[in-house]
């Protein structure tokens, strides 16, 4: 059952979002402070527990594999992320969030929160009228 929770939220929300930073910040906001997820659908076709497998799963391969990107590439999926006008409450600085797994080591937290920052500063020199061509 746990795999079907995973295949599906890989294979439905996830492959929704055209990019890894997307899929990640999507991710983050499902979690709460606490550390569980909250997907309302997954839960109910597959119960608690395969919910928060599949999400805690999907979620630590996601942030691993945006960590192995360079930041200039990880810079231009925010720049296509953001010329999609669903994204713009997600991307503003003061809701985007890029979070480790609860049970994760310190050292995955840190470096997501590296890139959030690096992403931030990066943003803030974007002129009002967009990014160059």
């Amino acid at each position: 059952m746990i795999r079907k929770a995973k295949d599906d939220f890989q294979g439905r929300t996830l492959a929704a979002l055209p990019t890894l930073l997307e899929k990640l910040a999507y991710i983050c906001s499902l979690q709460t402070p606490e550390g569980k997820y909250e997907h309302w659908g997954l839960t109910r076709t597959f119960g608690e527990a395969p919910a928060q497998e599949a999400i805690g799963a999907a979620h630590a391969e996601t942030a691993a594999e945006l960590t192995r990107l360079p930041v200039r590439e990880i810079y231009r999926e925010l720049l296509n992320a953001m010329e999609n006008p669903m994204n713009a409450e997600a991307l503003k600085p003061n809701s985007f969030v890029l979070k480790a797994p609860v049970k994760d080591d310190g050292l995955l937290s840190a470096h997501l929160q590296l890139i959030q920052n690096s992403l931030a500063s990066l943003l803030q020199q974007i002129p009002p009228d967009g990014p160059a061509a």
